[in-house]
C-alpha cells in the first residue's frame, strides 16, 4: 500500500512539474512572438512613412485601409490604433509627430505658465520649476532665485550634479530640483480622490526635438493654448481637423494647405511639415504583449532612429 501511494505522489509530482515547464515554455514561445511582432510593427510604420501619394494635395479615398492611413503621414494627421493580424498574434501602431508638442528648449517663460495653468500645476511652484530647470541648464554655478545648483543638497544627496546643458529627453527633467512624477505625468488615479489640486501631467505636451513649430494636426488643445492664440482659433483648428464630415479618425481628417491659408494661421508658430515621427508599436499574442516607443527623423531618402525603447512587457 505504502509502495502504491509513494508511486503515486511520485507521478503526480512528475505530472505538475511537465505542466508547469509546458506553461512556462508557451509562455516563453508567446513573449519571443509579441517581441518580433513588435518590431514588425515598427518596419510596417517605416513603410507607411515611405508611402508616397500618386497625387499628393487630393482627397483620395483608397480601399485599402493601410493605404489611407499611411496617406495621412504626408498630410502630418496621426496614425491612432492600425491593427493587423500575423498568425495568431496582432500589432497595433500609433504614429504621431513630435511638433505636435512643444519643444522644451524654444518654450518662453508665458508659455510654461499656460502649460502649467492647463496641467494644473499651483501657481506656487511655477518660478521654483522655471528656476531650477535653468539652473540645471546654464553653465555656470551661480543660484538663481528659487533656483538650485550643484551644491543644493538635493543633488548631493543623490550624488550626481546640474548638467550644465539643455535637457535631452523629456524624463531628464525628473533628475531636476521639484520636478516630480505627478507633475510630468499626472496625479496617480489612486490618489485622485485625495488630490486637493490634481494634476494631468506635462509630459504628453512636451519635446526636445524639432524648431518649436507646431503641428496642428496632432496638437492637443493643451498645447494650442500654450502658444497664446486665441480660443475661437483654436477652437476652429480642432474643427478644421475632422475634415468635412466632422468625424474623428475618418478618411477626410486632417488640415490641408488651403485650410492652413484660410484659417490664417502663421508660419512662424505652425507647420504642417511631418518631421519628427513618434511610432508605438504594440505586439500581442493571447494575453502577452511587447511594446516599443521610438522616434524617427524623416529624411529624403528614409527615416532615421533617433531614440528607441522597448521592453514594456504585460
Amino acid at each position: 500500500m505504502w509502495v502504491l501511494v509513494i508511486v503515486a505522489m511520485i507521478v503526480s509530482t512528475f505530472a505538475f512539474e511537465m505542466q508547469l515547464e509546458a506553461r512556462i515554455i508557451s509562455a516563453q514561445r508567446k513573449r519571443f512572438k509579441a517581441d518580433r511582432l513588435a518590431l514588425a510593427g515598427v518596419e510596417l510604420a517605416k513603410a507607411m512613412m515611405a508611402f508616397e501619394e500618386e497625387n499628393p494635395g487630393e482627397d483620395i479615398v483608397y480601399e485599402d485601409p493601410y493605404l489611407n492611413e499611411a496617406a495621412k503621414i504626408a498630410k502630418g494627421v496621426p496614425v491612432v490604433g492600425y491593427s493587423e493580424a500575423f498568425g495568431d498574434g496582432t500589432v497595433t501602431v500609433d504614429i504621431d509627430y513630435e511638433k505636435g508638442r512643444r519643444n522644451i528648449h524654444k518654450l518662453s517663460r508665458d508659455g510654461w505658465k499656460e502649460l502649467f495653468i492647463q496641467t494644473g500645476v499651483p501657481n506656487t511652484k511655477w518660478d521654483t520649476l522655471l528656476a531650477c530647470l535653468e539652473d540645471w541648464e546654464d553653465e555656470n554655478d551661480a543660484h538663481r532665485a528659487n533656483g538650485a545648483e550643484s551644491d543644493h543638497t538635493f543633488y548631493r544627496t543623490r550624488g550626481y550634479e546640474c548638467k550644465n546643458a539643455p535637457v535631452d529627453t523629456v524624463d531628464e527633467l525628473l533628475l531636476i530640483k521639484d520636478w516630480t512624477e505627478e507633475i510630468l505625468y499626472g496625479t496617480p488615479p489612486d490618489a485622485l480622490a485625495e488630490a486637493e489640486e490634481p494634476m494631468t501631467g506635462l509630459a504628453a505636451e512636451l519635446t526636445t526635438w524639432g524648431n518649436g513649430k507646431v503641428n496642428p494636426n496632432s496638437a492637443s488643445r493643451t498645447t494650442l493654448y500654450s502658444l497664446g492664440i486665441p480660443e475661437a482659433v483654436i477652437d476652429d483648428i480642432m474643427d478644421a481637423r475632422l475634415g468635412l464630415d466632422g468625424e474623428a479618425e475618418t478618411e477626410d481628417d486632417g488640415i490641408t494647405q488651403e485650410d492652413f491659408a484660410a484659417l490664417g494661421l502663421s508660419s512662424d508658430l505652425f507647420t504642417l511639415k511631418p518631421e519628427y515621427v513618434t511610432i508605438t508599436s504594440v505586439g500581442a499574442v493571447g494575453n502577452i504583449t511587447s511594446e516599443i516607443s521610438c522616434i524617427f527623423k524623416l529624411g529624403e531618402k528614409e527615416a532615421s532612429p533617433l531614440f528607441w525603447l522597448e521592453g514594456k512587457q504585460h
